[in-house]
């Protein structure tokens, strides 16, 4: 595999399992306090008021509150308000529910602390992306008459939408955006970019630079069936031909959460391109680049995604060979805005470690979701009803994120009105290797803003 060099230049609601439940019958409750929410909250405050000293949950939700200008008429303060959030608790992709709560958790706390609503996590799982899972709970939620809701796996795969819809479930997924297949449709936002296709443009203008005499592009990706696939493959043969690159005609799918890539590696040997675009997720992209690396395939790698999972899953191939990525990952070892280092700072006060993308892009969705909350009252609206709560984000596309600002400076993201994706998000080409990652290369949406790093 040729190498880049580098350049100069817990929820009461009867309807819903609790957290506790939840982790209960994963065997999981005995690990301790960094898999559970934080319920401390009116324990420091009594602290508080007995030791007239500030709790550390106090301080960070007056930080928060400053940086965020929050106008307290419009804060929504012990307003009691239930949130679903459907992860994948169990199964191959249980890693993304355990970081993605976390997150969610860090954020419930904080917002509670800067003044802000009484948060109630409805926690529900849809097993790693099982569709039949998803459906499952999004009508719970709708029963329960929820009116916003945290989502991942690009809604479950499709198989949300119906409910979203039905039920007018205001929703954010951080976890895998719109997708292409999942544009445009009514409630669901895509928070973060959709891989692969968002980075590649920026992508393709590192290669040029970074390995010249690369001409030829191939793709192994998850199968998440018709239409998706078809939608999702005729983006990427047209952002490939427009980067200036030639498709060899290899487009490989994968069962999502596989583990054994036997099957489609010889077929990548038979047709093996300069570029090797790898757009699955989790444990799969450690796992395939161990065994792809073990059957000698040559094509530069490019993944859609990094993960302390897939580290694992690699079995030491990330650290030995590297892995390249480009999307928007989140450097939580070089926080940029004080929102971002007061996360990162919280974050791992909290559950001792940094955090990773997912992680921040749930607690920011909380955020943005306490935005558009805050944005409804102000108008006397009512923020049980999730086409109010629709309505106040498209009155303002551009929200608070922790990722991009400066010193001084909140960061935000955009997202666009009809396809519902994110149009402004930074983005850009990493290298992990020896347990570290280096940036190569910085852009937005379309390249836009390209810089080598």
């Amino acid at each position: 595999m040729p190498t880049i060099e580098p350049f100069d230049s817990d929820s009461d609601q009867p309807t819903g399992l609790t957290r506790r439940q939840l982790l209960q019958r994963m065997g999981l409750v005995g690990v301790g306090a960094a898999l559970v929410p934080n319920l401390v909250l009116n324990a420091a405050s009594a602290a508080t008021k007995a030791t007239k000293k500030p709790a550390a949950g106090g301080a960070a939700g007056a930080q928060l509150a400053k940086l965020l200008s929050i106008d307290p008429k419009f804060a929504a303060k012990g307003l009691d308000f239930s949130v679903g959030a459907v992860l994948a608790i169990s199964g191959s992709g249980s890693f993304y529910g355990k970081t993605m709560s976390r997150g969610i958790d860090l954020a419930v706390a904080h917002i509670k602390a800067a003044g802000g609503p009484n948060f109630k996590v409805i926690y529900k799982d849809h097993k790693s992306g099982d569709p039949a899972a998803g459906q499952a709970a999004v009508t719970e939620l709708g029963a329960a008459g929820v009116s916003a809701k945290l989502a991942s796996y690009v809604d479950d795969l499709g198989a949300m939408f119906q409910g979203t819809e039905q039920y007018k479930m205001f929703t954010l997924d951080g976890g895998g955006g719109t997708s292409i297949f999942g544009q445009g449709k009514p409630y669901f936002w895509g928070t973060r970019a959709i891989t692969p296709n968002d980075p590649l443009p920026g992508l393709f203008q590192y290669l040029k630079k970074a390995l010249p005499a690369a001409k030829t592009v191939g793709l192994v990706g998850w199968d998440l069936g018709e239409p998706a696939n078809g939608i999702i493959k005729k983006d990427v043969l047209a952002k490939i031909t427009a980067g200036g690159y030639t498709h060899n005609g290899l487009y490989e799918l994968v069962p999502v959460g596989g583990q054994d890539f036997s099957q489609v590696l010889p077929k990548i040997k038979q047709n093996e391109s300069d570029i090797l675009i790898v757009s699955i997720y989790g444990q799969d992209p450690g796992s395939f680049l161990n065994q792809s690396v073990t059957s000698g395939v040559k094509s530069l790698m490019i993944g859609s995604e990094f993960t302390p999972d897939g580290v694992s899953a690699s079995k030491g191939t990330y650290d030995s060979a590297g892995w390249t990525f480009a999307y928007d990952y989140f450097d939580a070892t070089a926080p940029t805005s004080p929102l971002a280092k007061l996360f990162v700072s919280e974050f791992k006060a909290k559950y001792k470690e940094l955090p990773d993308f997912y992680a921040a892009n749930f607690y920011e969705n909380m955020l943005v979701l306490w935005e558009v909350m805050r944005r409804t009252l102000k108008k006397g609206g009512n923020v049980k009803k999730g086409e109010q709560l629709d309505a106040a984000l498209r009155e303002n596309l551009t929200v608070v994120s922790v990722y991009g600002g400066d010193a001084s400076t909140v960061g935000s993201y955009t997202l666009d009105p009809t396809t519902h994706s994110v149009v402004k998000r930074g983005m850009g080409v990493f290298e992990y290797k020896a347990g570290k990652v280096t940036t190569k290369a910085t852009f937005g949406i379309n390249g836009e803003g390209f810089k080598i790093a």
